[in-house]
């Protein structure tokens, strides 16, 4: 059974050594992010940081440090003070910048800790209603190299999950970039290209209104609200499993019984039922892991996206 938020607080003292647990936090705590104000990120954040404050008595405060598609933030992270008042609302593209940027100054494994994902959200591959029907059928136009697929920007989740999916299937298709997923939006119905791979904020309601469809979703499992969406797995290329994600994270070497009190505090905030429909509402799946699965996930992420940009012959910067 799962716990409440206020069992989850209630057990942390039996979790850690009593000095920690009586000493942290002792001042406010900043939760940076690399984006600017408003935006998923940003909202998420603060979303995660009221039931922070309220069970461990000291404010968490939200901090944009927008720019370098979230590098910005997470630099300045990797060489904060392991102590707990510097942490990170980090995102899926972490995990591509770890394999796309040569000259980072911070490893994006290795000089992290993660603490727990937060949620998670597939992709959807989307066209026209009046081009293809299924997506075997894109995919064979692919294969004949008929296909220009449009994507939130070169070296985006979206982009390299498309060229996974060329890549997976043996389809060759032509990626033309474009500024965010609501870019690729307009390039699909004014015709410039024949799909894209965007995030479900950007198309769902497009798709309930008749004018994209939605042939496949990207990970491992319908999307709850589009039960009828075959996943790419199922369909096309078996064992195809991609999705984006939001977690929270601090610098590298955050003392254990630290990690632990950010882990179950938020853990426990996010089963409420108030913000896990918060977080619903943004298209969001509630998706908490222990810190070693988040540290995997990521690990497993990078080294994908390593090989999708090889195969893909996609320029690092």
């Amino acid at each position: 059974m799962k716990k409440t938020f206020a069992a989850a607080v209630l057990a942390l003292g039996s979790l850690m050594g009593p000095a920690i647990a009586a000493d942290y936090p002792t001042q406010p705590v900043r939760i940076i992010h690399g984006f600017g104000p408003g935006g998923n990120a940003d909202t998420v954040a603060r979303m995660l940081a009221e039931p922070l404050t309220e069970a461990l008595g000291q404010p968490f405060v939200v901090e944009p440090k927008p720019g370098a598609g979230g590098n910005v933030a997470s630099d300045f992270v990797a060489h904060a003070d392991p102590d707990g008042y510097t942490l990170q609302l980090m995102v899926g593209g972490h995990s591509v910048s770890g394999a796309l940027y040569q000259n980072l100054s911070f490893d994006a494994v290795e000089d992290f800790t993660f603490i727990t994902r937060i949620t998670s959200f597939p992709f959807f591959i989307a066209v026209r209603p009046d081009t293809y029907a299924t997506i075997e059928e894109l995919i064979a136009a692919g294969k004949e190299g008929r296909v220009k697929f449009g994507s939130a920007g070169v070296g985006t989740t979206q982009h390299l999950t498309g060229e996974l999916l060329a890549k997976e299937t043996g389809a060759k298709m032509l990626h033309i970039p474009y500024k965010g997923d609501a870019g690729a939006v307009t390039a699909l119905l004014g015709g410039e290209v024949d799909m894209i791979v965007s995030a479900g904020t950007s198309v769902l309601s497009q798709a309930r209104s008749g004018d994209l469809k939605l042939l496949a979703v990207s990970w491992d499992r319908p999307w709850p609200t589009t039960p009828d969406v075959p996943t790419v797995g199922d369909t096309v290329a078996p064992g195809f499993n991609v999705f984006s994600w939001l977690g929270l994270g601090a610098p590298a070497g955050l003392p254990e019984e630290i990690t632990t009190v950010l882990h179950d505090t938020a853990v426990g905030g996010l089963e409420t039922p108030e913000l896990t429909g918060k977080l619903e509402a943004l298209g969001l799946l509630v998706s908490p892991q222990t810190p070693q699965e988040f540290h995997d996930m990521v690990a497993d992420q990078v080294a994908t996206w390593n090989e999708v940009i090889d195969s893909a012959g996609i320029q690092r910067r």
